[in-house]
């Protein structure tokens, strides 16, 4: 493990914990979001006189492809919480042998369960397509898409259990290096795969899901080599049957609500782009992609403040410290609406200019900027649901996150979305969008505060 002097966060200031590993967080995040940013760029200004709508039909083939390939990704987020859970609590109890068992094994159990999982999802993706209303060649594409960059999501399970191990330590920077370097790989081979630059094939979507598969396995291989010879944070060599077990069943204890929370996300997204494409149509569903997806610069700060809140509420509760755990969620909280306020009045300023970078189709654009002065206002609430989940799943507890997770995407947002699409079209649906985040972000900041514990179950 790193030295405890620099990632002790059972003391000094919580808030400067918190900034401490929000740093570097954010940058990882931003990268590993920058590349389905930048995907989406690249492939909507693909162009083929023989196909002139060549580029609408790429973004929404990744529009319906996305949701099942993120799916099985929730998988593994969800699981990297239950190995960050496990690893932070035996740490906050002083016990790093333990930690190391425990580190070990999940790795072992997120290369099994994805394994399982790709092939599933595989076996099912071709009938999932076509009732979210993709045409039969927009289908085809997206399956082309899907059948590359899914078996890498079994190689994302090392990389992302290596990450939550080091996390768990209190660590940012090793961490962060590990989405980083795949994230690199992954945007500098994008344009090359995608459009045939040099001597490379023209792949279109293709290329794109090729670059994301030998990212991650450059990420996963490195993040390998730092738990294992780096930080020598794993051991394998300890392990026994039972201690393999025991592991097991406290990072499932996490990690399989966590992950059932996480694919409830990618689930809705799934239906609400089947009411989008059954209803309104393909171009609407390549508007709702390029939205969401240029949206991910307003929450990629976000997404890497839950992935700090864990160590210090796990290594706290872990150690009965109720005070500092309290602390974290408040920091958390109050970063969510400074960041979300930010973001929401630079996305409406430059509207137009941001949708402009991803497509230069005016009926795209005109149908994708609404979404920036509806849903950007909603975002810093939307972070109240994941950080209060992420904090909680670290202390053990992650029945809250499901509960949060089930009530935001599959009942206000699912339900929302719907009612939107029928009655004001995709104008509607980012309303919609926008209704789900405030009123399960207040439920989320409420419950947590005022019902939840504060304690950790033992690792």
């Amino acid at each position: 493990m790193a030295s405890p002097s620099k990632t002790n966060v059972l003391e000094g200031s919580v808030t400067l914990h918190i900034l401490r590993m929000l740093g570097p967080f954010s940058i990882a995040v931003i990268a590993l979001i920058s590349t389905g940013i930048i995907d989406t760029i690249y492939l909507g200004r693909l162009k083929d006189a023989a196909r002139p709508d060549l580029a609408i039909m790429a973004l929404a083939a990744l529009g319906f492809a996305f949701p099942i390939s993120f799916i099985a990704n929730s998988a593994n987020i969800g699981l990297g919480a239950g190995t960050m859970s496990a690893v932070s609590r035996a740490l906050g109890q002083g016990d790093e042998p333990k930690a190391r068992r425990h580190a070990a094994a999940a790795i072992f159990m997120g290369l099994a369960v994805m394994s399982i999982l790709v092939t599933l999802m595989l076996l099912v993706a071709p009938f999932l397509l076509p009732f979210a209303g993709a045409s039969e060649e927009v289908a085809k594409m997206a399956f082309s898409y899907l059948i590359i960059v899914m078996p890498g999501l079994v190689l994302v399970s090392v990389a992302s259990m290596s990450n939550n191990i080091l996390r768990a330590g209190g660590e940012a920077i090793l961490p962060s290096s590990i989405m980083i370097l795949g994230a690199l790989i992954n945007i500098g081979l994008n344009p090359f795969l995608i459009f045939g630059w040099g001597p490379f094939p023209r792949m279109e979507l293709e290329g794109a899901a090729l670059s994301t598969l030998i990212g991650n396995a450059v990420g996963a291989g490195y993040g390998f080599y730092l738990v294992l010879m780096h930080r020598k944070a794993v051991d394998f060599a300890g392990m026994t049957l039972s201690s393999l077990k025991h592991a097991w069943s406290i990072i499932g204890q996490v990690g399989v609500t966590a992950a059932g929370t996480n694919i409830i996300v990618p689930v809705s997204t799934f239906f609400a782009v089947s009411i989008i494409g059954n209803v309104l149509g393909e171009v609407d569903v390549a508007a709702f992609t390029v939205a969401s997806r240029a949206e991910l610069i307003s929450v990629g700060l976000l997404y890497a403040l839950s992935a700090c809140i864990g160590a210090v509420t796990g290594r706290n509760g872990g150690a009965g410290r109720t005070d500092r755990v309290r602390e974290a969620f408040k920091v958390s909280y109050l970063i969510c609406v400074i960041w979300g306020t930010v973001m929401a009045i630079f996305l409406a300023l430059f509207a137009r200019q941001i949708a402009g970078v991803f497509t230069s189709d005016e009926l795209l654009i005109a149908k994708i900027i609404p979404y920036f002065y509806i849903v950007p206002v909603s975002v810093f609430a939307y972070g109240f649901v994941f950080v209060s989940a992420a904090g909680l799943n670290a202390l053990g507890r992650p029945l809250y996150g499901l509960l949060y997770t089930v009530t935001r995407s599959a009942i206000l947002y699912l339900g929302f979305i719907a009612a939107g699409v029928y009655l004001a079209g995709l104008l509607g649906a980012f309303i919609g969008v926008a209704a789900a985040n405030l009123i399960s972000g207040f439920i989320a900041i409420y419950w947590t505060m005022k019902k939840a514990p504060m304690t950790a179950k033992e690792s």
